[in-house]
């Protein structure tokens, strides 16, 4: 007898789908079959999932959890962090190991290890590692061990030399160097927030000589010209060093270009964007509260999302991320100049309807298409693929049934779960919904009730990144 079946349901991965039902024992997928194969052994439990897709569970690529930046940026627990995730069809996160001024990486990783599963997260986790600021080059070098401990990608900055909201993490292009040098010696990957300092501080002097310092003018002085540049010299790096590349929310046309051009070259750099990304307009900085919609890249001008839009479409870019920083409004709306503005969003519960209702329904995005995006492309590319990001025998039974026709309205106070007193998507309609998220063969969330157990997270190791 199977612990689990879903049956009656169309079951998607990134290459099809199939009208399959699914057995499940212990906490992995153990057969896929034809509709009705699996009656006469029968199950515990039994999930009629007809009406739906039913996807492999979400990974996010891109959450901050537990993570103070600064004395203003301090990200939510993994607890909250985790239901939330749960909650909108995401299984697995992968969050950041991040020493602050202590620069021993291996450290850092089990500290992180060790601390996140002591808040017994709700969910699956895997980790990048960040290496920050002015590393030393004994930092790199400890690159080779922390991958054999099943963290394989590292994570720099081009730009934040300091400031009050944000903090100091910008490392210069030689240390990047040094790390690509490690991660493509030792099978990692390297990942890159891209906006070019220099360009950055010319734009922000002149903007304050000129007296445009509200931060609604942040676009501006954080132009798509400051991303570009920064891509385009992370992409030299990666072709000179052979490293691969993972340019973390692109937000401009241009650096898609860029990546594109990179890619053509033999170059094995990849892009993510982020849902927020794509809806959210520098118009939204003029509203009342208007800082609660910046988050670094700034939001851009409708020619830049489109093309967003269209590189997911057609695989120029590569995931979809939240990049969810959540903290509460308070110290969201502290500074309000361009050159200290707080960032970080809530998004990692509405990631997976969001990006659903606006691909896949209001652009005829194909199903197979989401799951890649959403599921199997960070499994793939973090080294988890196999165990998460699929729907096949021996892999997590990490399952969640999509209903391709509910509408669902996001309620601040009343169906959002993250630890936050705001929420962007407060309003928000989206044509699509999750209904039953399962995470390792338990029930979780069904019909947006909790009904899973707590606290059953578990550390998901990389290995080698596919590309």
């Amino acid at each position: 007898m199977y612990d689990l079946i879903i049956t009656n349901g169309r079951v998607a991965s990134e290459h099809d789908v199939l009208p399959l039902d699914i057995a499940v024992h212990g906490e992995r997928i153990v057969a896929l079959g034809v509709r009705g194969q699996f009656e006469d052994v029968g199950a515990v439990r039994v999930i009629d999932a007809a009406g739906t897709y039913v996807v492999p569970g979400g990974i996010d690529p891109h959450v901050h959890f537990d993570l103070a930046m600064s004395e203003t940026m301090v990200a939510q627990r993994p607890g909250p962090g985790s239901r939330a995730a749960l909650h909108g069809g995401t299984t697995t996160y992968i969050d950041f190991a991040y020493g602050g001024d202590n620069h021993d990486l291996v450290a850092t990783v089990q500290d992180k290890i060790e601390a996140t599963g002591a808040a017994r997260p709700h969910a699956d986790f895997a980790l990048h590692a960040m290496m920050t600021g002015d590393f030393p080059l004994s930092t790199a070098e400890q690159i080779r061990e922390v991958i054999s401990g099943g963290v394989v990608s590292f994570k720099l900055f081009t730009t934040f030399s300091g400031s009050e909201t944000v903090g100091g993490v910008m490392s210069d292009d030689g240390r990047i160097y040094s790390a690509m040098l490690e991660t493509e010696r030792h099978g990692g990957i390297t990942m890159v927030h891209c906006e070019d300092e220099c360009l950055i501080d010319w734009h922000v002097r002149k903007f304050t000589a000129e007296g445009k310092t509200h931060f609604s003018h942040i676009h501006e002085a954080r132009p798509a010209l400051a991303e570009e540049s920064a891509v385009r010299r992370m992409v030299h790096l990666a072709r000179r060093t052979g490293s691969p590349l993972y340019i973390v929310h692109v937000s401009a046309r241009e650096s898609i270009e860029a990546i594109t051009e990179g890619r053509e070259r033999g170059v094995d750099v990849v892009a993510e964007v982020l849902h927020s990304n794509l809806i959210w307009d520098p118009s939204h900085y003029l509203l009342p509260q208007g800082g609660r919609y910046m988050n670094y890249p700034p939001n851009r001008t409708i020619e830049h999302r489109d093309e967003l839009w269209s590189a997911l479409a057609d695989g120029r870019a590569h995931t979809l991320a939240s990049d969810d920083y959540t903290v509460k409004l308070g110290p969201k709306l502290t500074g309000t100049t361009i050159d200290n503005i707080g960032g970080g969003t809530n998004s990692v519960e509405t990631r997976m309807a969001v990006f659903w209702s606006e691909g896949v329904s209001a652009r005829d995005m194909s199903v197979t298409r989401f799951v890649e995006l959403t599921a199997a492309a960070p499994a793939k590319l973090f080294g988890i693929y196999g165990k998460k990001g699929v729907l096949r025998p021996g892999a997590d039974a990490d399952i969640v049934l999509f209903d391709p026709d509910r509408r669902h309205t996001f309620r601040q106070d009343e169906n959002l779960h993250s630890d936050c007193d705001y929420s962007n998507w407060d309003g928000w309609e989206v044509h699509g919904f999750p209904v039953t998220t399962i995470l390792r063969g338990h029930v979780m969330v069904h019909e947006g009730e909790w009904v899973g157990p707590e606290g059953i997270g578990q550390f998901v190791p990389g290995s080698t990144p596919q590309l």
